[in-house]
């Protein structure tokens, strides 16, 4: 069995501008799929990431300050 791949990717609220991590893992099949979420975040029935306060969407790849959000 080949050694599989973990990715960490950073994740904000583009509302409330909370940052986090989620944790990526390779299936066998080369797809990627969601292992894991920072506490603030969660995983929604769609394999989205959502922020657990505000319900938005979370934005991946780009840490944000409150300051950027305006």
């Amino acid at each position: 069995m080949a050694k599989r791949e973990r990715f960490i990717t950073p994740v904000t609220c583009p509302e409330c501008a909370l940052n986090g991590s989620a944790t990526w893992k390779e299936r066998e099949n080369l797809e990627t799929t969601i292992e894991d979420v920072s506490d603030g975040f969660r995983i929604g029935p769609d394999g989205e990431m959502y922020c657990t306060k505000c319900g938005v969407k979370a934005v991946m790849g780009k840490t944000l300050s409150r300051s950027e959000l305006k």
